[in-house]
């Protein structure tokens, strides 16, 4: 008896875990010949604005208090053939200097996600509080923006949030 209420719960807690997990979201640049799929956290919603021919994915959250953050896919043809890890120093430097030119104190430093992809996180440490997640890939620029509501200063939360999604990033070749 003890045998099968103990399955009887096993599987009553089966059936309500998908409620909880993050679902899996395709983010598609028709002409990168690749898409881009994240993990959804399930308190999270998704907008996708296409402007031109670069679509720009908006996620919010359900607590309000949680950060706002976009992903954009453009083309570059300035990076087209190299990855980060190509890049020089100089050139890394050029790369922040253009990423970080609306900022008023910015920095930045290299990181990689939990599948690999090296991203550069620049950092704007004045009272206007965001960070920007830069991924180069095939030519294409693979931005994450993360910002608060009235641009209150991001905390480490706020950003280890963005982080863990962007570490659910996969490139999935077409």
């Amino acid at each position: 008896m003890k045998k099968i209420l103990a399955l009887l719960l096993a599987l009553a807690l089966l059936a309500f875990a998908p409620s909880s997990l993050a679902d899996a979201i395709k983010l598609t640049e028709n002409a990168s010949g690749f898409d881009l799929s994240i993990d959804l956290p399930a308190d999270a919603t998704v907008r996708v604005e296409t402007n031109g021919d670069v679509p720009y994915t908006f996620i919010q959250f359900a607590d309000e208090t949680q950060p706002l953050i976009y992903i954009s896919v453009a083309p570059s043809e300035e990076y087209e053939g190299v990855t980060l890890a190509s890049l020089s120093s100089d050139e890394l430097d050029a790369l922040f200097a253009s990423v970080s030119a609306d900022l008023d104190m910015p920095s930045y430093q290299m990181k990689q996600t939990a599948g690999g992809y090296d991203y550069m996180l620049v950092e704007d440490d004045s009272s206007t509080d965001s960070a920007t997640m830069v991924i180069i890939y095939e030519g294409y620029f693979i931005q994450m923006t993360v910002w608060n509501a009235n641009y209150d200063v991001l905390t480490a939360d706020d950003l280890a949030t963005c982080e863990a999604l962007l570490d659910t990033l996969q490139i999935i070749e077409m």
